[in-house]
């Protein structure tokens, strides 16, 4: 199991042009978000306006099969990668596609597949004052978490943290897809 995260050689990211097409998809203030694992039977409005990307000043010019759009971040796959990891990403979330003046098509991911395998009380976890879950420092996995999906998020950082296994890492490696990073949990 590994976090999903971008690779920032040749890192790109897209903003939304301004905040009613940000708005679409997800506020930060009122913690709403399409892309929080609820099922949406692929019911996304598709932002237009997406614009520059960023990333290193002296990035080559070519695109990342896998990216994040926003600042949330939204897990962003190309038109490649989604052909590549088409099953996976299939049967676990949702694909909602991005409308942009790109070479390259891409589409935002809403991992539905939530799986409850991180034991809290063997875990070192940092809480906001409120109480509310901050993050997870270090990871103990319940004895009962044998097979992952894929990809999937788990029910304590839905909303912002995307998971992996071995499986999906082999895949990626194997179709040379780029911009992938994966990151072993602490």
């Amino acid at each position: 199991m590994h976090i999903l995260k971008c690779n920032f050689e040749g890192y790109a990211s897209f903003l939304f042009g301004n905040s009613e097409e940000e708005s679409k998809w997800y506020n930060l203030r009122s913690h709403f978000s399409l892309f929080d694992g609820t099922p949406r039977n692929g019911k996304y409005p598709v932002p237009q306006g997406i614009r520059n990307r960023i990333g290193k000043e002296n990035r080559s010019n070519v695109l990342p099969d896998f990216t994040h759009i926003g600042l949330t971040p939204i897990p962003t796959f190309s038109e490649r990668a989604v052909q590549a990891l088409g099953d996976m990403l299939s049967r676990n979330g949702e694909l909602a596609p991005i409308k942009m003046d790109e070479a390259m098509q891409y589409y935002g991911f809403n991992p539905t597949r939530i799986v409850d395998v991180v034991d809290e009380e063997k875990s070192t976890i940092a809480y906001f004052s409120s109480g509310r879950l901050m993050d997870i420092d270090h990871y103990v996995l319940r004895a009962d978490a044998k097979e992952l999906p894929p990809i999937f998020r788990i029910p304590q950082l839905v909303r912002n943290t995307t998971y992996v296994s071995d499986e999906f890492i082999a895949r990626v490696n194997e179709c040379k897809l780029t911009g992938f990073r994966f990151q072993p949990l602490p």
